[in-house]
């Protein structure tokens, strides 16, 4: 069975982990684009969510090598940075549907 793990920044992975969630902190040591082949050679995860920040480091190239394969699915979520803040970037609702539609829309909350 396949698991999940979450990868966040240094300190921003305390929540998912009281939840019982496997996560890694990745520093700005950690090569994330071989870290992601390495999980993925490992066939150990299937869903892999991944702060957004650190996301945005890995190139487009790099992440159709990645999910080309298919597995593990790579998802990008948002963590504030302070309680109360707004969420950092773009919604990845609203990327998904800008790419379908090839249009940027505005969605009012």
């Amino acid at each position: 069975m396949a698991e999940f793990l979450i990868i966040t920044g240094p300190g921003a992975s305390l929540g998912f982990r009281c939840a019982g969630v496997e996560c890694f902190e990745a520093g700005a040591e950690v090569d994330l684009p071989s870290f992601l082949l390495k999980l993925q050679a490992e066939g150990r995860y299937g869903l892999v969510a991944v702060e957004e920040k650190i996301l945005k480091k890995v190139s487009e190239h790099e992440m159709r090598r990645i999910n080309k394969r298919g597995l593990p699915i790579i998802i990008p979520i948002n963590i504030p940075e302070k309680w109360g803040e707004v969420e950092f970037g773009e919604s990845p609702v609203v990327r998904l549907i800008r790419r379908a539609i090839g249009y940027q829309i505005k969605i009012k909350k």
